[in-house]
């Protein structure tokens, strides 16, 4: 199965060390989102989509990605990392992705470091911060591996 991973890691590059992760353990292509090329997209036969969380959500430009490609009947995946590892914010662009005729094969998120002082002076911010440190961390490499193996 050919396998195209396109990720957009921007702020400590955790999303990054799981996209990588992924790419090792199902042998496929990694791309990060700024270097990538639309074509040849139809070659692949499972694309996976990930992004750190940026303000509640995904990334904008992979949204934008997303709505300018033809993925109808195509195997794909999302994947996240935040300061909470919930895949909540993966369903607005699984959401996408399904009105766009792709086949869902899963959703993965985990939590990915940050330090909350560089975003907002709120403190409930500090105690999710806090609770991230270290993170993507070996257990959270456990489960993505778990994870890209079930479906593959």
């Amino acid at each position: 199965m050919k396998s195209l991973i396109i990720y957009c890691s921007v702020y400590r590059k955790n999303t990054e060390k799981i996209a990588r992760l992924f790419a090792e353990k199902c042998g496929c292509e990694l791309t990060n989102i700024k270097n990538f090329d639309k074509a040849g997209v139809n070659d692949y036969d499972l694309i996976g989509f990930g992004s750190g969380v940026y303000r509640e959500n995904l990334s904008p430009e992979l949204f934008r990605l997303v709505e300018n490609l033809d993925l109808k009947d195509k195997n794909v995946f999302v994947f996240s990392t935040s300061g909470v590892g919930m895949k909540f914010y993966n369903n607005k662009l699984i959401r996408l992705l399904e009105s766009k005729g792709a086949i869902i094969k899963g959703s993965f998120a985990c939590k990915g470091s940050f330090d909350a002082s560089e975003f907002t002076n709120k403190k409930i911010f500090n105690i999710f911060g806090k609770l991230s440190q270290g993170h993507p961390n070996s257990k959270d490499f456990e489960n993505a591996e778990r994870f890209i193996k079930s479906i593959l």
